[in-house]
């Protein structure tokens, strides 16, 4: 079993390079969920298939990876991961209720806040399982 992404265990200096993907996501997915519901296609397939869901499942699964793969090139995984995990959960919910409240034509669901949920973990899995890093 391996350590972090550095492979020797010992913590480096954050290298402010590694946030560039995961800034990305986290920005992307605030402007997606800043889009006025007026704006968004109201097509009735869309919502039989609960394509909503997997796209918050996606998005935040691959912001999730991205923070975890930022954390292990750093050699903080161990250090860090219940803070980023509970960071992104955080984040999820946040634009969730913020919909709801600032958001025009859009409101909070539960049900997005769940597939944000489990997106955060399958990202975390999904690092562990590609990278080894089983700590």
């Amino acid at each position: 079993m391996r350590g972090d992404l550095n492979d020797t265990g010992i913590e480096r200096e954050f290298q402010w390079r590694h946030a560039v993907v995961p800034t990305f996501w986290a920005l992307l997915i605030l402007g997606l969920h800043a889009i006025p519901g007026n704006d968004l296609p109201q097509a009735n397939w869309l919502g039989d298939l609960h394509m909503d869901k997997l796209i918050h499942l996606l998005m935040f699964m691959f912001l999730s990876s991205s923070v975890f793969i930022a954390l292990g090139k750093s050699g903080s995984v161990r250090k860090y991961k219940w803070f980023a995990g509970a960071a992104l959960l955080m984040y999820g919910l946040g634009l969730e209720f913020a919909q709801g409240i600032w958001f025009e034509g859009r409101a909070t669901s539960f049900g997005d806040m769940l597939a944000d949920g489990i997106g955060v973990g399958v990202g975390r899995i999904l690092f562990r399982w590609i990278y080894g890093c089983w700590n």
